[in-house]
């Protein structure tokens, strides 16, 4: 199996509430930026990789987990030279929320992880075990479809899910802090995103960081691969997909989240969803 992946596209279509690959690269391929619209785990085995994820440019070692959720956008850089072997599982936000609770939330290791400001965490070893023996059984349970197989993979991935976020909020893990990034870019990164639904110019934010516009335009698109105006654009439209997809009207959607009439907003969305707003 292996996945596709389309430059400034959103990639890998989840119609299940959960899906796991287990991926042996050997054969040269380029990734490119791109985004989904779930959350995604991965669990590096093996090989020279490098995983760009909005900015942060983090080198992973084996036994890694690499957190990248929701709208976030990345690619891994990877030498051939060595075989890349990884599991990767599609998650659906909207699937781990049913299972939030004042006590517990699946999402937590996610959540965590974006307090620590780190996509990349290190588990103990003990937690380490347990966590590849889940994913094996998880991985066996997908290829052989026995009596109750939905049911008996959906209970296998609930309990990696758990000892995931056990690792995580009993600080079983270390969090990878030695990401190399401009820290410019990446706090710019951060504005943007915390100001979506307001006022934002390249002259303004430029104006904000006392940067030379075009100097930051051409630091932002060696960062990101993305131009400004395509990054803003592109989070726009996906904070705005999911207000709709919350019950929000679709003309109220692009007014909130900075598009000035809705004939531009209604294109930009065709251009990036490839569905009208109604068709959600």
């Amino acid at each position: 199996m292996e996945e596709t992946f389309v430059q400034y596209k959103k990639t890998g279509y989840l119609s299940y509430d959960f899906k796991l690959f287990h991926l042996k690269d050997t054969v040269e391929k380029e990734y490119d930026y791109h985004y989904h619209d779930f959350d995604k785990v991965i669990f590096f085995i093996n090989g020279r990789v490098n995983y760009m994820i909005e900015g942060k440019n983090y080198e992973l070692n084996p036994y890694d987990i690499v957190f990248v959720n929701r709208n976030e956008i990345h690619k891994p850089v990877v030498d051939f030279s060595v075989s890349y072997e990884r599991y990767v599982i599609y998650i659906s936000p909207e699937f781990l929320e049913q299972y939030r609770t004042d006590e517990y939330g699946l999402r937590s290791c996610f959540e965590k992880a974006k307090k620590e400001k780190s996509n990349v965490i290190q588990v103990s070893a003990i937690r380490n075990t347990k966590l590849m023996k889940k994913l094996r059984e998880l991985e066996e349970a997908f290829y052989q479809k026995e009596y109750a197989a939905a049911l008996y993979e959906k209970v296998l991935f609930l309990q990696f899910m758990i000892e995931l976020n056990r690792a995580c909020l009993e600080d079983k893990v270390s969090y990878n802090h030695s990401a190399v990034y401009n820290q410019k870019i990446v706090t710019i990164l951060e504005y943007i995103n915390a100001h979506l639904y307001e006022e934002l110019s390249i002259d303004g934010i430029a104006s904000a960081f006392f940067l030379s516009k075009y100097h930051m335009m051409r630091q932002f698109k060696e960062e990101t691969g993305y131009t400004m105006h395509q990054y803003i654009t592109e989070k726009r439209i996906l904070a705005a997909r999911d207000m709709i997809l919350n019950g929000v009207p679709a003309t109220k959607a692009g007014f909130e989240c900075g598009f000035k009439d809705y004939s531009t907003f209604l294109r930009a969305f065709k251009n990036r969803i490839k569905k009208n707003p109604s068709e959600l």
